[in-house]
């Protein structure tokens, strides 16, 4: 722990990560996580033996056994970590992770299972062994063998469960390993200390020589036009010259060089001598394994040089290099050759001086060596490929997006657009890492990073240089696109000299890219690939992530304090920080849960004001997830948070949320406002009541105070008083004072949604067009932003209407609510119930009724009662329309059910849809009865659609039954109300009426 701030930092770190101050010498190692391989091997009947055995036997038995596996492991590249008695515990991926050490790790089992009861029967007795094998990450310490982590209990746990002279493997292995071998599945195994059974297949047989995980040379080729071409001109000048020629295709793992020679294998067939080698990562014996393997085919013909390939003849390196060219050049006498080397970077350096043997010296002779390899071997051999006359390199990069689109559709059969684009992204051009992850995803129907793909990229970063891996983990720290100043402080200053030179050496090493910078002036780097800065972090102990975030993040509100994400960007940092303490189980400083909490609050609060609602959620949720439940912060997030979620009409949490926040006395007045408006939303009986009695006293406090932002939040309380009674013009008003005041507040998001409001009052309400559309130019005046534009379509959609334009009213409204989902506006799919009256309008009523249940879902689904019993009202409305009486009453039911007594509208609707029925089934006197009712409820509003349609429902029964005057009193009161609010259709449907009516008067 830092002695000036008391920040704790993880073991072997030399600076604090708080305030940077020196905490002295690291004591200890560096701690790293990785991937490994364990394995444990164990002999089956020891205890026995040793009563047969007298102990000295014994000794020299277990000698002899200890021993010959130690060899065996360490051939293999494997470290052993412990004997345990008569057991053996090793690993493969310490010191040094390879890609291929789950296959070492097998073919280490496969061996010791094969060659070690003969080192018994040397010694007199017999053995058997059980041996289990395992891949996962553990931690481990630079210059220690001790690997801890889950993955070595289980391989100890499936060496217990294997029968004599069996060898267990674990999924993860068999992913790295499936080419190599043959396997039977077992049965899920119950291991000790798991709480789930655990997958494991019996190892049958295993190919000595073959890849853990084979290239797809059949899969799709795509985007190396130009490369091909290049290869294949080469190749055409190597026959049409009777020349030599070295042409090396340089690329990352995976990125598709043996699938760009298999293209030219393919076409030269027919014409050409090809012979295939492939250097081995290890083995004994192995400088010029590519040539034999190659040659194999050829072993008659070829034996001599077999012989002196592999050691069995006698002679010097540069009488080894003669004969090998003649052979090439007799070969080329007779046919074209081509001789391919796969894997070059693996390669000895006395293969490499007999290629460039070849080369130099090889004439009148057809021949094309062709070789792929990784840029390492360009570390050992700066100038390969380029600095001779007849010598070609290209070096392959990933795919573009378009290409990348291409090879996919061919590979991803049945996967969602959701699953491609995560495929898409993660790849990042890399066809094997397309392929790979395609595979695993179609298997378990989920995107994930395969282990195969995590190998190759952890031993990349492995082959580093220790500050070369130790920039790289700290710009993984900042993320995929990093700047130089941020690892510089994030890097110990006895580490920091020569950062600059190191950086190079990474672009050149094909690791990160320069990219422009976002923090100041400053010089940035992107990685290569997403998965490289995965495989970077995933090194770090939690331990010394969190010290980092915590670190980086300082130094960012330092360095981009202007910035506009700076709260989003800097209290994700502090948030990995706080949760990695914790599942360390370790102690979380206040101060630093505090600053995560309130940067959080801050981008959450911002998100609001831009209208993006989810991100709005998801910022609020995890600032309150990190903030401490005892300070003031904590209380204030629950606000926000459950003032969005009413505004989405999520309203499950909110009553507890704000009951936590209403016991702090510096934001109950925030929490009040909250409360009234999910009690309109959530208990709309009680709501109206609540709000008419605490809010004056509210207003005039908060004027007092000057307290812009709530009196915003006040005025937009009463807006929602007014129109859960159905007054638009009170309503309005209401609006537009909260608009201001947000406004003065700086909070567009409230201004967004009380200008929003307005619209809606002059559709619904007495205002002409022409108001509406005043207010429309005036706010289309100001820039609106992107959910306010989307309202203002609503607003088009309105005015449309008013002209009995329907079809352009519904194109209107249907852009407007495609633009608020595409902002993730959730209550979007509220807004159908205007897209069900317009439907209505136009006649439509099957689509009016698909439209208004599509509406209705969302707030079925989190219980919302004031806005789900008007569209209940607009079902039953439709529902009569169509002839569907069962659903009529029952959504007439549910709509009064759900009303408050002061949201008059829906009883106005339903006290109609109740005359309808009783109309249509000749029960004339209860439809009068129903059709008052309405008529009464509807004069309790402003808004003119419902006191016109209500007169005219009553001037129908009123001619129904045999009383016309009073019918066209009704109607032609309906039709005035229709005309001064300008609604060309509403005053059409009561001029039709009237028509009726109207010989019947004048007889």
């Amino acid at each position: 722990m830092c002695e000036r701030c008391g920040t704790e930092s993880p073991e072997g770190f030399r600076f604090c990560g708080g305030c940077g101050a020196p905490l002295g010498p690291a004591a200890d190692p560096r701690r790293t996580r990785k991937v490994v391989t364990a394995l444990f091997c164990d002999v089956t009947g020891s205890t026995s033996l040793g009563e047969e055995l007298d102990p000295e036997v014994l000794r020299d038995v277990l000698n002899e056994y200890f021993t010959a596996i130690r060899t065996t492991i360490e051939r293999h590249g494997g470290t052993v970590e412990k004997f345990i008695g008569d057991a053996v515990m090793a690993v493969f991926g310490i010191p040094q992770v390879r890609e291929d050490d789950a296959l070492r790790a097998v073919r280490a089992a496969a061996e010791i299972r094969e060659r070690l009861p003969a080192v018994a029967a040397k010694v007199g007795v017999t053995l058997r062994f059980r041996t289990g094998v395992n891949t996962g990450p553990v931690l481990t310490g630079e210059g220690e063998n001790l690997a801890v982590g889950d993955a070595v209990n289980v391989a100890a746990r499936l060496e217990q469960a294997a029968e004599p002279g069996e060898i267990l493997i674990g999924p993860e292995t068999l992913q790295l390993v499936r080419d190599a071998v043959q396997v039977e599945p077992l049965d899920p195994l119950a291991l000790k200390g798991k709480s789930e059974p655990v997958l494991a297949y019996r190892l049958v047989s295993l190919d000595p020589v073959a890849p853990g995980f084979a290239r797809h040379l059949d899969a799709a080729f795509v985007g190396r036009e130009r490369e091909l071409q290049l290869l294949t001109d080469t190749w055409s000048r190597t026959v049409s010259d009777e020349g030599c020629h070295l042409f090396t295709v340089l690329g990352t793992a995976g990125v598709g060089k043996s699938r760009l020679v298999a293209e030219l294998l393919d076409r030269a067939a027919d014409q050409a001598i090809v012979l295939r080698g492939r250097c081995l990562h290890y083995g004994e014996g192995i400088t010029f394994w590519p040539l034999v393997e190659a040659l194999m085919p050829l072993a008659e013909r070829a034996h001599p040089l077999l012989e002196h390939l592999s050691g069995a003849g006698s002679g010097t390196p540069l009488e080894l290099f003669w004969e090998a060219r003649r052979l090439l050049e007799t070969m080329a006498a007779e046919a074209p050759v081509i001789l391919y080397i796969d894997d070059l970077q693996w390669a000895e350096p006395m293969l490499l001086d007999l290629i460039d043997h070849i080369i130099d010296l090889s004439r009148g002779a057809p021949i094309l060596l062709l070789c792929t390899a990784r840029p390492e071997l360009l570390e050992d051999r700066p100038g390969w490929g380029g600095g001779k006359l007849n010598s070609t390199a290209v070096l392959l990069e990933p795919l573009g997006p378009r290409e990348a689109q291409t090879l996919l559709h061919q590979l991803a059969n049945g996967l969602d657009a959701e699953a491609r684009a995560q495929v898409i992204a993660a790849s990042d051009g890399n066809p094997l890492f397309l392929e790979e992850m395609v595979a695993l995803a179609q298997e378990r129907g989920t995107v994930v990073v395969p282990p195969t793909i995590q190998a190759l990229l952890s031993a990349r970063l492995e082959r580093l240089a220790a500050v070369e891996r130790e920039l790289l983990e700290r710009g993984a720290v900042e993320g995929e696109v990093f700047h130089r100043l941020a690892v510089r402080a994030l890097t110990d200053e006895g580490s920091s000299a020569g950062i600059e030179r190191q950086l190079e050496g990474l672009v050149r090493k094909e690791l990160i890219r320069p990219h422009p910078a976002t923090v100041g002036v400053d010089e940035a780097f992107r990685f290569r690939h997403l998965l490289i800065r995965d495989a970077a972090y995933d090194g770090l102990p939690k331990a010394t992530r969190a010290a980092l975030h915590e670190r980086f993040a300082r130094w960012l509100e330092t360095a981009a304090a202007a910035l506009p994400e700076l709260d989003e960007i800097a209290g994700w940092h502090l948030e990995q920080a706080v949760r990695y303490r914790r599942e360390l189980g370790r102690e979380v400083q206040p101060s630093l849960a505090i600053r995560a909490a309130t940067h959080l609050h801050a981008a959450g609060r911002r998100a609001r004001a831009r209208g993006d609602g989810p991100a709005a959620l998801s910022l609020l949720e995890r600032g309150l997830a990190v903030a401490p439940d005892t300070d003031t912060i904590y209380a204030r997030i629950a606000v926000d948070l459950a003032e969005e979620l009413v505004e989405e009409s999520k309203l499950a949490r909110v009553d507890q949320l704000l009951a936590v926040a209403e016991q702090n006395p510096e934001i109950e007045s925030d929490a009040l406002q909250v409360r009234f408006k999910w009690l309109v939303m959530s208990r709309p009986r009680e709501a109206t009541a609540t709000i008419e009695a605490r809010l004056p006293e509210m207003l005039e406090r908060l004027t007092v105070a000057g307290d812009e932002r709530g009196l915003a939040n006040a005025h937009m309380t009463a807006y929602t008083v007014h129109w859960l009674a159905s007054q638009a013009t009170a309503a309005g008003e209401e609006a537009r004072l909260a608009a201001e005041h947000a406004r003065r507040a700086g909070d567009e998001g409230l201004r967004t949604r009380a200008l929003a409001a307005v619209g809606g009052t002059l559709g619904l309400g007495p205002a002409p067009p022409s108001i509406m559309a005043a207010h429309i130019e005036l706010v289309e005046r100001e820039n609106p932003g992107p959910l306010l534009a989307a309202f203002q379509f609503i607003g088009h959609a309105w005015l449309a209407k008013f002209e009995g334009r329907f079809d352009e009213a519904l194109a209107h409204a249907e852009r407007g609510i495609e633009m608020m989902a595409g902002l993730q506006w959730l209550q979007a799919e509220t807004m159908y119930q205007f897209v069900a009256d317009l439907h209505m309008g136009a006649g439509n009523l099957h689509a009016a009724l698909a439209a208004i249940r599509r509406a209705d879902a969302p707030l079925e689904a989190e219980g919302e009662r004031a806005n789900r019993s008007t569209t209940q009202a607009l079902l039953a409305e439709i529902s009569e329309a169509i002839g569907d009486r069962e659903t009529a009453v029952a959504a007439t039911k549910l709509s009064e059910q759900l009303s408050a007594d002061e949201d008059v509208i829906n009883f106005a609707m339903t006290h109609r849809v109740r005359a309808r029925l009783a109309r249509a089934q000749g029960d004339l006197e209860e439809a009068e009865r129903w059709a008052r009712s309405a008529v009464t409820f509807a004069l309790k509003t402003d808004f003119p659609h419902e006191r016109s349609t209500t007169r005219v429902e009553l001037a129908r029964v009123l001619a129904a039954r045999g009383r016309p005057d009073e019918a066209a009193d009704e109607a032609r009161g309906a039709l005035a109300i229709a005309q001064a609010k300008g609604d060309k259709p509403l005053a059409g449907r009561a001029q039709a009426v009237l028509d009726e009516i109207g010989p019947v008067v004048a007889s």
